[in-house]
C-alpha cells in the first residue's frame, strides 16, 4: 500500500498519578532523519525508541515528542518556602522604594523559578514507567501509520490519473507522428525544388530518398513511446508494492521525463509540439507528487 510520508500519530497512557504523553510527526524527507524531545528521565530508553521508530517509518523527516505529567494528588508540588519568601521580600522593598503597592497573583507566584519544588523521578519508577512509555510510542507509530496510509490511498489515485493522462498523450503522439514526419518531408522536398528551381534542376523524391530516409528515422519518436510506455507500467506496479516505494518511483519518473525530452527534441510539426507541451506538464506534476511518498 502506498504511504505518504507525512502524518501525526499521538496516544497517552495513565496510572498512579503519571501521564504520558508521545506525539510523533512526520514530513517529506529523502532520506529517514530522526530528531527527539524526551525527558530526561527515559534517557536511557531513547535507542530503544530509535530502532522502534525505524522499523515502522523507512523515509522522512520524524520528530519524536514524549511528555511526563502528573494528575491528581502527584500534580500538587510542593512550595520551596524559603524561595517564595525571598521573592516576596524583594517585591515589597521594590514597591516601598518605588511608592507603590505591589500585588501578585498566587499563579505568578507559583511561575517564579524555584518556587514550586521540581518533582522528580526515581531510578526505580523511570524504568517501570519505561514499559509504558514504549507502549504508548507503538500506539503513537500505529495512529501515524494509519493517517500515512490514508494520505497514501489519496496520493496513490492522484499518481494514476496523471499515469492516465500520460497514457492518453503519448498514443495521441503515436497517432500524429507519421503524418507529421511526412509533410515536414513533403516541406522540405519543396522547398529543395525552390532553392534548385532557379538554376533548371527538377528534383524528384528518389533523388533524395536516402537522405529522406534518414531524416525520417531521426524524427521518429517510436522507441521513445515504447520506453515511455514500459516506465509507466513498471510506475502502476511499483504503486501495488506494500513496500517503501518511493526512491523506485522517484527514479522512473525521472526516466519518463528523459524520454519526453528527447521526443521534445524530435518532433517537427506544432501540434505535435503542444502535445509534448502537454506531456511535459503531467510529468512534472508525476515528479512532484512522487516526493510524497514514502
Amino acid at each position: 500500500m502506498t504511504r505518504s510520508m507525512t502524518g501525526y500519530g499521538q496516544a497517552r497512557w495513565e496510572g498512579d498519578g503519571r501521564v504520558v504523553v508521545v506525539e510523533v510527526r512526520s514530513v517529506n524527507g529523502r532520506y529517514l532523519k530522526l530528531s527527539s524531545r524526551v525527558p530526561h528521565e527515559f534517557a536511557a530508553l531513547e535507542q530503544e525508541l530509535e530502532k522502534r521508530i525505524r522499523a515502522r517509518v523507512a523515509r522522512g523527516s520524524v520528530d519524536l515528542t514524549i511528555r511526563l505529567e502528573l494528575t491528581g494528588a502527584q500534580a500538587a508540588r510542593p512550595v520551596n518556602q524559603a524561595a517564595l519568601a525571598s521573592y516576596l521580600t524583594q517585591l515589597r522593598e521594590a514597591g516601598e522604594r518605588a511608592g507603590v503597592a505591589v500585588s501578585v497573583s498566587a499563579e505568578a507566584l507559583a511561575a517564579l523559578p524555584g518556587v514550586l519544588e521540581a518533582d522528580e523521578v526515581g531510578e526505580r519508577e523511570a524504568k517501570a514507567l519505561g514499559g509504558h512509555v514504549l507502549a504508548t510510542l507503538e500506539a503513537a507509530l500505529d495512529a501515524l501509520d494509519a493517517m500515512r496510509r490514508a494520505e497514501g490511498a489519496n496520493l496513490r489515485g492522484e499518481l494514476l490519473g496523471h499515469c492516465e493522462a500520460i497514457e492518453r498523450l503519448v498514443a495521441e503522439l503515436e497517432l500524429g507522428s507519421p503524418a507529421a514526419i511526412e509533410e515536414h518531408k513533403k516541406r522540405l522536398l519543396e522547398r529543395v525544388n525552390r532553392l534548385l528551381g532557379d538554376v533548371g534542376v527538377a528534383v524528384r523524391e528518389q533523388d533524395v530518398a536516402r537522405e529522406l530516409a534518414i531524416y525520417a528515422d531521426r524524427a521518429s519518436v517510436a522507441e521513445e513511446i515504447a520506453r515511455a510506455r514500459s516506465h509507466v507500467k513498471q510506475f502502476r506496479q511499483a504503486l501495488d508494492q506494500d513496500q517503501p516505494v518511493g526512491r523506485r518511483l522517484e527514479f522512473i519518473a525521472q526516466e519518463l521525463n528523459r524520454e519526453v525530452n528527447t521526443m521534445g527534441a524530435k518532433v517537427p510539426s506544432a501540434a505535435l509540439t503542444r502535445c509534448i507541451v502537454a506531456l511535459h506538464g503531467a510529468v512534472d506534476k508525476l515528479r512532484e507528487q512522487v516526493l510524497n511518498v514514502e
